[in-house]
């Protein structure tokens, strides 16, 4: 799942640290030396306590110290991963694997909420989608750094476990959100539900991706990758008053789904019954199903295959992710082959036969079939340059006819 500035995420968490730093203060070395002498201070001599209600302002004390530390501990081992060699190299090979291009728009200050509760600054790159403005964009970029160790909507993972778990045991969100404010964590419901369904969608997705086993390989064989966009129609709610018998009205609007198959073809060409196909779609776009492709590939470990066939139609979003996915997967350019699916190419010599309008309808057929057959036997070249210009006998460029081709 994709990090992202999100909106909901800022407001839920203040600019300025719990921890006692500001968004602009990083020095951690100081805040904790503070902290751990105030304890020290706290041993010598140990405070008296003589009832109840002392004890417990004690404890609470004490808690809230240590709650501070901890967090400047995690802050400040959050930083130092961030600033080494190491880890600003695995960032810059994220960014390159990034379904989009992103460029770097320098450091910013980014408060991450602990599992103490309390927020702490760090200092990080933003990485930005090249055309997008930053401000006023959920969509503008991302936080490699943040996305490497696990941090989404500016939370550590182990605050993120605790309070999906609490939200999933609890009756209620409203009963979360007193739980974990009895605990020093001061969020609203509408928080708790922002990282209890994002975190549950991340494990969701990981136990399929953890369940998914290919009981053959791919090594030395031939695969064969295709994507293409469906329709269905869903049912969706409408905002408004319900109808007379209290039910709400909804609309059956038409959506998409990305769809993905791969499989394994023998020398012939026809699909090896022993290896079963793998099939996916999302409704989340073009970005999410080439993420869901490049994640299964890379468990099939694609890079052994011996030839790796794209198949697809002539449609722009396809063709202009997959080299960033071969990219991003490391396959060799001797071990990839483009192909543009024969049924959807015939669909489109209909179209191009039409131009021809001094052709009876006769004749459009039996230049289509002539045209399908050399499709078939691959010879693309003549089909293109088979078609005169209306009016003259000058031939079409294969430039100007391969859009349809």
């Amino acid at each position: 799942m994709m990090l992202q500035r999100s909106h909901k995420a800022k407001r839920s968490i203040d600019m300025t640290s719990d921890a006692g730093l500001t968004s602009q203060d990083t020095d951690y070395a100081r805040h904790i030396q503070e902290v751990l002498s105030e304890l020290q201070q706290m041993q010598q001599p140990p405070r008296l306590v003589t009832s109840p209600e002392e004890l417990e302002a004690l404890e609470r004390e004490i808690r809230q110290r240590t709650d501070r530390l901890g967090s400047l501990l995690v802050g400040q081992h959050l930083q130092q991963a961030l600033d080494s060699d190491t880890f600003q190299a695995e960032q810059e090979q994220l960014v390159r694997q990034w379904p989009k291009p992103l460029k770097n728009d320098g450091k910013v200050t980014v408060m991450v909420r602990t599992v103490q509760g309390l927020a702490v600054p760090v200092r990080l790159t933003y990485y930005r989608r090249q055309g997008q403005r930053r401000a006023g964009n959920r969509d503008a970029g991302v936080y490699a750094g943040l996305v490497l160790l696990g941090i989404y909507d500016r939370c550590t993972p182990a605050l993120a476990s605790e309070v999906s778990l609490l939200a999933a045991m609890l009756g209620s969100l409203a009963e979360a959100q007193d739980v974990l404010a009895a605990r020093g964590v001061e969020v609203d419901t509408k928080t708790v539900r922002l990282i209890a369904y994002r975190y549950a969608a991340r494990a969701r997705l990981a136990q399929q991706i953890e369940r998914t086993a290919f009981e053959d390989t791919v090594a030395g064989r031939r695969v064969v990758i295709s994507s293409d966009g469906g329709r269905l129609r869903l049912r969706e709610t409408k905002r408004g008053p319900k109808t007379k018998k209290g039910r709400r009205r909804y609309t059956g609007a038409w959506r998409e789904p990305k769809v993905l198959i791969v499989y394994v073809v023998d020398a012939e060409g026809k699909q090896e019954s022993r290896f079963a196909p793998f099939i996916d779609a999302t409704l989340k776009g073009p970005d999410a199903v080439f993420a869901l492709l490049r994640t299964y590939l890379q468990r099939l470990e694609i890079t052994q295959a011996d030839h790796v066939l794209f198949l697809a139609d002539g449609a722009p979003w396809i063709w202009k992710r997959v080299p960033l996915l071969v990219q991003a997967l490391g396959l060799a350019t001797e071990q990839v082959h483009e192909l543009l699916d024969f049924y959807h190419a015939v669909q489109h010599l209909g179209q191009v036969a039409a131009l021809r309008k001094d052709w009876s309808a006769k004749a459009r057929t039996r230049w289509r079939t002539q045209q399908r057959h050399l499709l078939m036997r691959g010879e693309v070249e003549q089909v293109i340059w088979s078609l005169p210009r209306s009016g003259d006998t000058s031939r079409w460029s294969p430039c100007t006819l391969s859009w349809c081709l």
